[in-house]
């Protein structure tokens, strides 16, 4: 059943084996976190009056801090219970499903000092109402750092709430009113505190800030997302960004996928649609995906080349039909948990090569003789909330590389094969044409495995 709603493998080339990438696929070190887990009371104000309302804030905070230091929280989920009698201001209006976000005050207090904040664009994934029964709302995102001006504990408390609510009916259309804007506050003298971190004095001069997830430079959302249309008008539109990492076999190293060192981080535009047990999504690249990467050839040449991956349709078929191109189906068993599988092909193409600071002429149409079929999974919450997918995958044998020399035994010996390593890790969907979870942000890549 549906509810009706309205990578690069950076720097596979390098010419000859026994390559060593030497480009920036290293990171450095993480802070040791605990893990939040509060539940809040609130008092809610719903459009048919007052409601006790339960808040459970998870996420995770580092253990210490340094003066001087930003100390950065990291994602976080506010999950609201919208009790049963206030759903039914929701199913009064015809709502079906529902769209949202949360704003939630913060307090950080340190040595009888305490300074107000928000943590704003805590974004919900299109959520079915249920008739009858209370609606859970889990609205996640990224948060900003605090930064300790002295030395002892350092207390994050919640504050006053606000969550928006965008319904949509079964055919998808919009609500009257379109929007519901609901007020919350703590219930007082309850407890607030999420976490408390403990700063000491820096030592020396004050380190420079540790770097956060990389991020597209434009701060509205890009104009592109959400121009990819499902197979029939009631899914909805939106786009993510994905970032990793592919361990390429035959290379022994890390590549990065979409690196922003060397171009604008590439979109991928989503077309989704709810069904009983999750969600099916469509996946299109805005763009191929291009970048660029320096070798070690032969322990001491270094060669420099050019990445592109380019979408194939997964199918022959008509090129503009979604279903054709990249698929992700999420599936919750009942636990919670979507179980995510995706797949996608991707041609990948060779350019601009230079071996010890000579051109090397591979010629214009150097790639992959069939796109590399590529399966993905990974388990996550939600999978419009983000999360790790991974899988092996076949580098494809090359074809027309060189020009004046047959260059493709050179690039099928050193690149070409296959149990090549794909991780990567999905943002936060932005839905462009109901304004939930915008702009989009490109994920800091994840290194640990998926879990299931």
């Amino acid at each position: 059943m549906r509810f009706r709603l309205r990578g690069t493998l950076r720097g596979v080339a390098v010419i000859g084996s026994g390559a060593l990438l030497i480009g920036p696929a290293s990171g450095g070190g993480t802070a040791r976190a605990q893990d939040a887990d509060v539940g809040l009371a609130y008092t809610c104000r719903f459009p048919s009056g007052d409601q006790p309302t339960g808040v459970r804030v998870r996420g995770a905070f580092p253990d210490k801090g340094v003066t001087g230091r930003p100390i950065q929280p990291g994602r976080i989920t506010a999950e609201v219970t919208i009790p049963a009698a206030a759903v039914a201001d929701l199913t009064g209006i015809g709502a079906a499903s529902v769209t949202g976000t949360v704003r939630l005050g913060t307090l950080t207090g340190q040595n009888g000092k305490t300074t107000e904040a928000s943590w704003d664009g805590l974004a919900t994934a299109p959520t079915p109402v249920p008739g009858g029964k209370h609606l859970v709302l889990a609205a996640s995102g990224e948060v900003p750092p605090v930064t300790a001006p002295g030395a002892g504990d350092l207390a994050f408390s919640a504050g006053a709430l606000e969550l928006t609510v965008v319904p949509r009916t079964a055919e998808g259309g919009a609500t009257a009113p379109p929007k519901l804007a609901i007020a919350c506050e703590p219930v007082p003298e309850r407890p607030l505190t999420l976490a408390t971190v403990g700063v000491s004095a820096a030592e020396g001069a004050p380190a420079p800030a540790a770097p956060g997830a990389p991020k597209p430079e434009a701060d509205e959302t890009p104009p592109e997302c959400g121009k990819y249309a499902g197979p029939t008008d009631d899914w909805i539109s939106g786009c993510v960004y994905m970032s990793g990492f592919s361990n390429v076999q035959k290379l022994s190293g890390a590549t990065i996928l979409n690196d922003p060192e060397f171009q604008a981080p590439a979109l991928t535009n989503l077309a989704f649609a709810l069904t009983d047990t999750g969600a099916t999504v469509r996946q299109r690249f805005v763009r191929p995906i291009r970048s660029r990467s320096t070798f070690l050839t032969f322990g001491f040449v270094p060669t420099t080349a050019t990445m592109e991956l380019i979408q194939r349709p997964l199918d022959p078929g008509d090129p503009q039909d979604p279903k054709d191109y990249g698929t992700f189906e999420a599936i919750d068993d009942g636990t919670g948990i979507q179980k995510v599988s995706a797949r996608l092909k991707m041609a990948i193409r060779i350019s601009d090569v230079t071996a010890g600071g000579t051109p090397l002429n591979v010629g214009r149409r150097c790639e992959t003789r069939i796109p590399a079929d590529i399966t993905l999974t990974g388990t996550m919450p939600n999978i419009l909330e983000g999360g790790l997918l991974e899988g092996e995958f076949t580098i494809p044998a090359f074809r027309g590389c060189g020009a004046g020399e047959d260059l493709d035994p050179v690039f099928n010996g050193s690149v070409a094969g296959p149990d090549n390593l794909l991780r990567v890790t999905l943002g936060s969907s932005c839905l462009a044409d109901v304004g939930v979870g915008c702009p989009p942000v490109l994920p800091a890549p994840k290194r640990t495995a998926a879990t299931g």
